[in-house]
């Protein structure tokens, strides 16, 4: 039989940010937002949502928090993307499976999370792998070797999350 699990560590290792927020800010904007990425003092990053009031509006990107701006300080959190009011963040400290969090600027409110591997984001919608299933020998025979090695395993289903509903839709598609 055709082997249609993935693997992933089990040991977790840390992730450090290089950059200071304070000395060489990364921002990413839209035509409604301005977010700048500032540094934690673990793993992760800190998010500074800086609203546009007007249309073509210059926003510095600088990490100091002023009134009116929402500061997001999720658990080891990492840019991910950024879609209309959506701000898509990666979320964990080792490799696949990792977490996904989406936040609503607009609503101010965190309005998805699950797991996830191997994302990639297009207008409307995101495509990734998500837990599906636990790995036996018989639908993962490399699986006791895997698990010998240190690491685990399960199923993945290829999957669809529409950011207007948030429906995540799975595919027949296994790994």
């Amino acid at each position: 039989m055709k082997s249609i699990c993935s693997y992933y560590l089990v040991a977790f290792a840390a992730l450090t940010s290089i950059a200071t927020a304070e000395e060489n800010p990364v921002c990413h904007e839209s035509p409604r937002y301005l977010i700048v990425e500032g540094a934690t003092e673990d793993v992760g990053t800190y998010f500074l949502v800086k609203y546009k009031s007007k249309k073509g509006q210059r926003l510095t990107c600088e990490y100091m928090p002023k009134p009116g701006d929402l500061e997001i300080r999720d658990d080891a959190a990492y840019f991910l993307g950024l879609q209309d009011d959506l701000l898509i963040l990666d979320s964990g400290t080792g490799p696949d499976p990792r977490g996904l969090i989406i936040w609503d600027l607009k609503k101010q409110k965190k309005v998805y999370t699950d797991g996830y591997s191997d994302a990639k984001i297009e207008p409307g919608y995101m495509e990734f792998w998500v837990e599906t299933g636990r790995a036996t020998e018989e639908n993962c025979p490399e699986g006791k070797e895997w698990r010998q090695g240190g690491l685990g395993t399960a199923i993945e289903t290829r999957a669809r999350l529409n950011f207007s509903d948030f429906k995540l839709v799975k595919s027949s598609q296994k790994r």
